[in-house]
Parts: C-alpha cells; structure tokens; sequence
C-alpha cells in the first residue's frame, strides 16, 4: 500500500475511535446513569456571629442515580472546618456536612462581614467541584 493509503486508513480508524469512545460516554451518562451531588442550602448568611462562633448543618444529597463518592471537603480559611458524616452516598440517600465558623481562629482579629467557602470534590461528571458560600457579621459581643 502506499504511504496515502496508510495515512488515509489511520485516519479513518483514528475517527472511528474517536466516535465511538465520545458515543459510549454520551450513552453511559444518558443510560448509564450517574451521580449527581445536591447541597442545602447552597448559601448560608450566620447573620451576627460573636467571637465563639457558629455551628450549621448542611445536608448533601445524591440526585443521580450512581454512588455520588466525595472526595474531599475544604475550606477557604482555617477559621472554618467541615466534616461530612459518610463519603459514599447512594441514589437517593443524603448525608450531613458540619460546619463550623470561628472567629478566634482567624489570623488577624476581624469585626464587620465576612465570607467563606466551603469546596466539595465529588466524582459527579456535571459538577466535580462544588462551592458552598457563607456569610457573616463579626460583632464583638
């Protein structure tokens, strides 16, 4: 065969890969199914906070209809930490995300308002990273 020939074929080949991986994706998310993480709220205004903080349950649930695993739970600042209560979640069912703001732990003192976020790494294909924001006034009582 000529070189063309080789190229042209290794072409065809190439694409008909191409198709088919990008088919079975397409068809494994609109059959297949997948999870899909739903977080409660989303945002979350403390109002006036004092120095001793705050304490505020989120709830994270799976929408979809695989295993919604959670990777990993951040924070914005150490002055807030959050602890989910179980990291595989199965269709349907939902689980606690604990928050806890404090002041205190903040590197420089701080009065007015504030904002954090709250980062969720999940294996949700839509939504990998999600973002819970709170707010807050810092009053010194």
């Amino acid at each position: 065969m000529k070189k063309q020939s080789w190229t042209r074929l290794t072409a065809i080949v190439a694409g008909f890969i191409l198709v088919a991986a990008g088919s079975f994706s397409v068809y494994s998310l609109v059959f297949g199914g997948s999870p899909k993480i739903e977080i409660t709220p989303a945002y979350k205004d403390l109002g006036d906070v004092t120095k001793e903080g705050f304490n505020y349950t989120f709830i994270v649930k799976n929408v979809g209809d695989k295993p919604l695993v959670i990777d990993r739970v951040s924070t914005s600042c150490g002055c807030t930490q959050a602890n989910i209560d179980k990291e595989l979640i199965e269709p349907g069912e939902e689980t606690e995300l604990h928050v806890t703001f404090n002041p205190k732990l903040m590197e420089e003192e701080v009065k007015g308002g504030v904002s954090r976020i709250i980062f969720i790494d999940s294996n949700d294909p839509k939504n990998p990273s999600s973002e819970i924001k709170l707010t807050a006034n810092v009053v010194n009582r």
